[in-house]
C-alpha cells in the first residue's frame, strides 16, 4: 500500500489522503482549503472555472477524480460534515461513490437544501459506526469520534497485509469524550501508519475548557443578570448548542433557536439522535425574516410550518426577553432591531478569527449601541497536545504522519516514530 497527502501536511483544512494498492484508490476526505499560499481563502475563488483552481492549487491534480475525468477512484471516504473535509465534492466525477455516516450526510443535505454550501449531488453510500466495509480492495472501519461537527468519524483501514489509522479531526474535551478513550481501547495497535491530526499541537498553554464547564460558565455569567442572553455560534456544532440549551434549562430560561438551526435538530433527531429539537421542554423556534422567505419561495414551506406550534413571534421575544436564551447570528440584525431589546449579555461561542469580518463587526456594534455586556466563551472542536499524546502513546504505531497542523516539526519532540511528508509526494506505507 502506497499513500499520497495531497493536502495536509502543513496546513489545517483542505484535507485530502490518497491510499493506493496494485488495484485500488480511495481518498480519505476531500477537503476545500481554508487557506492559499498561507492566507485565508478568498471565498469568491469557488466562482472560478476549474482550469482556474487547478492551477491555483485550490484543487489538487488527481487523474480519475474529477467530472471531467474518466473515474478511476474505487470511492471517497469523508470523516465528517465542515467543508474543509467534504468541499470537493462538488468537483468530484458523479460515478465515484462516497462513503459517509447518515448524519454527515443529512448536514450536507441540510446545508444544500438553506444554501449555506452548492447544490451537487453526490453517489452516497452510508456506513455505520464500527461496521467494516470494502471499497476496492480495502477494508475500512469507522470509529465515532468527538468533534464540532456531528457524527465525526475515524477510520481503521486494511489492505495488502497493512493497517492504516486515520484519526480524522478530534478531541478529547467535548459531550462525547468517552469516544476517543473507546478508540483507542477497540482500534488496533502497532498499526503501520498513523495520520493524526494536529490543530493545537503548539497551543500546549491555551487553557480548554470542556463543554460541560462551558455550560456552568454561561449558568455563572447570566445568574442575578436581567436581559436577554443571545449567543453566536455554529447551528451544527451540536455540542455547542446542548451546552446553550442546558444551561438555559438549569436557570429556568426557554432557549429559542431560528428556523434553519431548528431544521437541524429535527434532520438529526429524526435519525435516532437524543439530542434537544423543537417540542423538546422550553425550545422554541424564531422565524427571521429573510431566512422564512427563502424557505417559503425557494426551499418548501413544510420546513416553515412542522414549527408552528413553537414559534417565538417578536412581540413575545421583546416581552420575554429576561427569560430567553437565544442563538444569533450576524444575518438576523434585521429582526433583532425590530424586537426593542437592550441591556442583556451577549456569548461569542466561536473561533475569534471570524470576528474581524465587516458584517460581525457591524452586528457588534449594534449590541454595543445597547448596552449588551459582551463575553468570549468557547473550546476548540480539536484535540488538545495531551489527548494528540494519548492516542500516539496509546496506539504505539510504527509510523506517525502528521496533518492538518501548521507545525508538522513540533511532532517531533513526542516521538520517535514521527515521518514527516510533503504534499503530493507518494510514499510507501
Amino acid at each position: 500500500m502506497n499513500a499520497i497527502i495531497h493536502r495536509g501536511t502543513q496546513e489545517i483544512g483542505g484535507t485530502l489522503i490518497e491510499l493506493k494498492t496494485a488495484q485500488s484508490r480511495i481518498l480519505l476526505d476531500a477537503g476545500y482549503p481554508l487557506f492559499l499560499n498561507g492566507n485565508p481563502i478568498d471565498d469568491n475563488l469557488a466562482k472560478l472555472p476549474h482550469e482556474e483552481l487547478l492551477k491555483l492549487g485550490v484543487l489538487p491534480s488527481i487523474d480519475g477524480l474529477y467530472s471531467w475525468d474518466s473515474p478511476s477512484i474505487d470511492g471517497i471516504i469523508i470523516s465528517h460534515a465542515h467543508l474543509d473535509h467534504y468541499g470537493l465534492l462538488k468537483y468530484v466525477h458523479p460515478d465515484i461513490p462516497v462513503y459517509l455516516s447518515a448524519g454527515t450526510k443529512t448536514l450536507i443535505e441540510v446545508s444544500q437544501l438553506f444554501g449555506i454550501c452548492e447544490k451537487y449531488k453526490i453517489n452516497a453510500r452510508l456506513f455505520e459506526m464500527y461496521k467494516s466495509f470494502n471499497v476496492g480492495d480495502f477494508s475500512v472501519k469507522p470509529y465515532l469520534m468527538c468533534h464540532s461537527a456531528f457524527d465525526a468519524a475515524a477510520f481503521e483501514i486494511k489492505a495488502e497485509s497493512k493497517t492504516v489509522i486515520y484519526s480524522g479531526d478530534f478531541r478529547g474535551h467535548g459531550r462525547k469524550s468517552v469516544c476517543l478513550d473507546s478508540f483507542i481501547k477497540k482500534v488496533t495497535k502497532q498499526v503501520d501508519v498513523l495520520f493524526t491530526e494536529g490543530s493545537m499541537i503548539v497551543r500546549s498553554d491555551e487553557k480548554t475548557i470542556t463543554e460541560d464547564e462551558l455550560e456552568i460558565a454561561v449558568v455563572d455569567e447570566l445568574k442575578g443578570k436581567s436581559g436577554i442572553a443571545l449567543f453566536q455560534s455554529s447551528s451544527q456544532n451540536i455540542d455547542r448548542l446542548v451546552s446553550f440549551y442546558r444551561a438555559a434549562l438549569r436557570l429556568g430560561k426557554t432557549f429559542v433557536v431560528d428556523v434553519y438551526t431548528a431544521n437541524v435538530l429535527h434532520e438529526l433527531h429524526a435519525l435516532g439522535n437524543k439530542i434537544p429539537y423543537p417540542s423538546y421542554d422550553k425550545l422554541k423556534v424564531f422565524y427571521p425574516y429573510y431566512t422564512t422567505q427563502k424557505i417559503f419561495n425557494e426551499i418548501g414551506e413544510e420546513y416553515a410550518k412542522r414549527f408552528s406550534a413553537y414559534h417565538m413571534p417578536k412581540k413575545k421575544l421583546s416581552a420575554m426577553q429576561n427569560e430567553i436564551v437565544m442563538l444569533v447570528r450576524p444575518s438576523m440584525l434585521i429582526d433583532l432591531d425590530k424586537c426593542d431589546l437592550s441591556g442583556g449579555t451577549f456569548f461569542y461561542s466561536m473561533w475569534q478569527g471570524y470576528r474581524d469580518s465587516d458584517y460581525q463587526q457591524k452586528f457588534e456594534k449594534w449590541l454595543d449601541e445597547r448596552g449588551f455586556n459582551k463575553a468570549f466563551l468557547h473550546t476548540s472542536g480539536h484535540a488538545k497536545v495531551s489527548d494528540i499524546r494519548r492516542l500516539i502513546d496509546g496506539l504505539n504505531p510504527k509510523k506517525i504522519v502528521p496533518i492538518h497542523t501548521m507545525s508538522p516539526n513540533a511532532f517531533l519532540e513526542y516521538s520517535a516514530q514521527v515521518e514527516l511528508q510533503k504534499d503530493g509526494v507518494e510514499f510507501e506505507i
